[in-house]
C-alpha cells in the first residue's frame, strides 16, 4: 500500500484544516465540514477501499454532500461513481515531496518581510512588502507529515517568486516540527510547475455529488 493510502486519515484531516474546515475520522477516511450552519459534509476516502459504498449512499441521499475519492485509477473511479448515481464536480491532484528537499531559505527582495503565525487550525506564513501583504500560505502538521495549501499571491509580476518563497517557508516550518513528508492538493494545470520544483504526483482527487 502506498504511503498516501496508509496516512490518508492524517493528511486528509490536515488538508481540511488548511482549507479552514474541521474534520473527524470516518471509517478508513475522514469527514470534513466547513464553518456555517448550512455546510454539507465531505467524505474523503481512498479508492478502491472500504467505506466508499456506504459514503456514496449517504451522499446520494443528502443533497449538497460530497464524496471525494483519492485514487490512482481515475477512469475506474469515475465509472464506479456513475453506477451509484454520482456526478463529478471537481478533479485535482495529490502531490507529495520529502520535506528536506523543499525547505530552502526563502529568497526575498530587500523590501520584503516574512512573518509566521500559529492559528487554531493551521500555521500561517505571510510575506509583506512595505507592510502590505503580497503572498501567504498555510501548513498543518500531523504526526510526521504536513499539508501545505491555500497559497495566494497578489502581485502578478512577482507572484511566482513570492509563492516559491512562501512554499519554502512552509516546508521549513514543517521540517522544524519533525514532518518528513509534505502533501498538497493542486489543480491539474498547476501540476507541471510543482513537479518541476521537486514534487511528485501521487494520486487523483475526484469529488462527486448526487446526480440531478
Amino acid at each position: 500500500m502506498a504511503d498516501w493510502q496508509d496516512t490518508l486519515p492524517l493528511w486528509a484531516a490536515a488538508w481540511a484544516a488548511v482549507r479552514g474546515q474541521s474534520s473527524a475520522p470516518e471509517g478508513t477516511g475522514v469527514v470534513t465540514a466547513a464553518a456555517g450552519a448550512h455546510s454539507q459534509p465531505e467524505y474523503i476516502l481512498a479508492w478502491p477501499g472500504t467505506g466508499a459504498d456506504r459514503a456514496a449512499e449517504t451522499v446520494r441521499q443528502r443533497p449538497g454532500a460530497v464524496l471525494t475519492l483519492v485514487t490512482t485509477d481515475a477512469e475506474a473511479a469515475l465509472s464506479y461513481a456513475a453506477t451509484l448515481g454520482l456526478a463529478p464536480v471537481g478533479q485535482a491532484v495529490l502531490l507529495t515531496a520529502p520535506t528536506e528537499d523543499l525547505n530552502a531559505a526563502p529568497d526575498l527582495p530587500e523590501n520584503a518581510e516574512l512573518a509566521q503565525a500559529p492559528l487554531e487550525l493551521y500555521d500561517l506564513v505571510e510575506i509583506s512588502v512595505f507592510d502590505h501583504p503580497v503572498a501567504s500560505g498555510r501548513v498543518r502538521i500531523e504526526d510526521g507529515l504536513a499539508v501545505v495549501g491555500s497559497l495566494q499571491a497578489e502581485a502578478p509580476e512577482a507572484g511566482k517568486g513570492f509563492e516559491a518563497a512562501v512554499l519554502a517557508a512552509l516546508a521549513d516550518e514543517a521540517y522544524v516540527h519533525g514532518a518528513d513528508t509534505l502533501y498538497t492538493v493542486v489543480s491539474q494545470d498547476q501540476v507541471a510547475a510543482y513537479t518541476a520544483s521537486g514534487w511528485t504526483a501521487a494520486a487523483q482527487v475526484i469529488s462527486f455529488r448526487a446526480s440531478d
